[in-house]
Formats: C-alpha cells, structure tokens, sequence
C-alpha cells in the first residue's frame, strides 16, 4: 500500500531525525585497560533507542496493511521507551494505539502518554514483565482489530539495528581507525543486543558478546516474574522463558554478567559527577561489564557498547536530591 495514506510526510520527517547518533570514548584512569566506545542513543528524536525499531516497526505495517487507515489500531506493550516513540509516531500520524504496561509504570510516562491520546491497559506489577506481554498477547488474539507488534517476535526490531545501529558503530570506529573485540548490550527484547553483534561480525568473526542481564531476574531464570526493580529495558521473563532473539545465539555469547539496580543508581550518579553526563540503568549496567571487559582484555582492545537513554525524571530527581 502507499504511504501517502496515513500523512507520510510526518512520518518522513520522524524518521529522519533517527540515528546517526555519537559515539563517546568513556575516559578511564586505570592503566592498560582497553578503549570503551557507547553508542549515545538518546540523540534520538524521543530520547531513547526505541526509535530505532519502533519507527521500523510501524513503518511496516504502514505500508503492508490493506484496510481502512482511519481502522487501524496498533497494539504493543512496553517497559517505557518503546511506548513512548510508538505514542508520539502514532500521534503524528493520527492512528489509534494501545499500550499495555505495568502498573508500576512512572508517573511522568502515564501523563505524556495520556497526553498523547494513547488508551493505556495497565497490568499488576507483581506480574513482572512477562505479564504485561501476556496481556498484549491475549488481548490480540481475542479482538481482531488490533494489529499487534509483538517486538519479541518481530525480526523487523534485529534488521533495525543490524542495518542501523551496527552499520553506523562500523563506519565511526573506521573513522578512528580501530576495531571492535567485544561487544555489550543489555538483554532487553535481543533486538540491539544481536542486531549489533551481527553486525559488528562482519569487521571481526572472533568479536566477543557479552549479555548484561538483571541480577533481580536473569534471564532464563526458573523463578517467577516479579516486581522487583530492575535496570530499564532489561525485561527477565521468568518461568524459565527466554527471549528468541538471544536463544538463537545462545553459543555465540562469550559470558553472562548479572547487574543489580542498586549498582546500575551508583554507576549513573558516579558517572554523571565524574562526566557531567546522565546515563539511564541500562547504560549504567552496560558501563559497569564494558569496564570489567575492558580490563580483561587489555589496552589494545576496543570494547563497544550502548547508552540507550539517559533515565527517567524520577530515577534523577532521587539521585540527586
């Protein structure tokens, strides 16, 4: 179908404020470590990394869906990030979107949404992450008006980092003529974890993974879900569930590092006292291993990873009060 149905222009205007984001040399004090290099994701147009996959997302379904665009109705679920690019695209361009999230969902995210006209299903906490998903899953398969996103199982969410993200980390560390030995990046969806990875193979087949996961939930833990904080975007299922994306490359990842909340709130208030610069949890999580796997490999190494945002109002209203 054509785009010029839903007012692509909008859309084309989004899109091209996505990407091309910096990518900073973390300073360190400690002799013989490696270089780190993070990918500063909240240079994009809603602050966060989302957009990436988000506008990709949407984008398709755009230009593949055949009915009335004044019918359609998207439906995702979302820690936050995600949510909130889909609410500001889908405002754009004047399409219905439902989200479903957890109740413990922060307050300055509800307003903007709601803001955004966006009808908001809200989940108990204590169902953890995987509840919230279960509800979108359900709730697609029992109304058909839905046209569901599910980024858990949408390859579209890997190929936007992949084409996107990793291409762009290829051609700036080409430009300081270096390159990458290990890669790291947060569990999440798998999406930006593996896109980048297969992208960054590219320039180097002995490239090490190293996969930063909740200490609260690992990822594949036999526990239940639960409500306990986590470092943003991490998304431990429980019940033993893992997420495609990252069990289809399981024997690719190098190590497994578990990073608590509480280091990921020290790392973020250290690094913006040493730096001057606010780093989201899950940028946080991703410094703390990067650091350790620059040690590990030494000074000659180059050790890549991603700042997907830069935290939430509340996060930084407690840090620093």
């Amino acid at each position: 179908m054509q785009l010029t149905r839903f007012n692509h222009y909008k859309l084309k205007e989004f899109s091209e404020k996505i990407g091309n984001t910096s990518l900073l040399e973390i300073p360190h004090k400690i002799e013989n470590n490696g270089r780190i290099y993070a990918k500063l994701e909240w240079e994009n147009p809603t602050g966060s990394i989302k957009d990436r996959p988000a506008f990709s997302m949407l984008k398709n379904v755009l230009e593949t869906y055949s009915g009335n665009p004044k019918e359609l109705h998207i439906l995702e679920y979302s820690g936050g990030n995600l949510g909130l690019s889909l609410a500001k695209q889908c405002h754009l361009l004047e399409i219905n979107l439902t989200l479903v999230l957890s109740s413990g969902s922060k307050k300055s995210l509800l307003e903007e949404l709601n803001s955004l006209n966006v009808t908001v299903e809200l989940v108990d906490k204590e169902k953890g992450f995987w509840g919230v998903m279960d509800r979108a899953i359900k709730m697609s398969q029992e109304d058909s008006r839905y046209t569901f996103l599910y980024q858990h199982q949408n390859d579209i969410n890997i190929n936007a980092h992949k084409n996107g993200t990793g291409k762009e980390i290829i051609k700036q560390l080409q430009s300081l003529e270096v390159s990458p030995d290990a890669w790291v990046a947060a569990v999440g969806t798998g999406g930006t974890l593996r896109g980048v990875f297969e992208s960054l193979k590219s320039v180097n087949d002995k490239l090490k993974l190293h996969l930063v996961i909740p200490k609260e939930l690992s990822y594949g833990s036999n526990e239940p879900p639960n409500s306990l904080p986590k470092f943003a975007g991490s998304g431990g299922l429980g019940d033993g569930r893992k997420q495609r994306f990252i069990e289809e490359i399981e024997n690719d990842v190098h190590d497994f590092w578990e990073i608590s909340y509480d280091d990921c709130l020290k790392k973020m208030y250290d690094f913006y006292i040493t730096s001057g610069i606010r780093i989201g949890s899950s940028a946080a999580a991703n410094l703390i291993v990067a650091e350790e796997v620059a040690k590990s490999l030494g000074e000659s190494a180059t050790v890549v990873t991603v700042f997907p945002d830069q935290g939430t109002k509340e996060e930084w209203e407690n840090l620093i009060s």
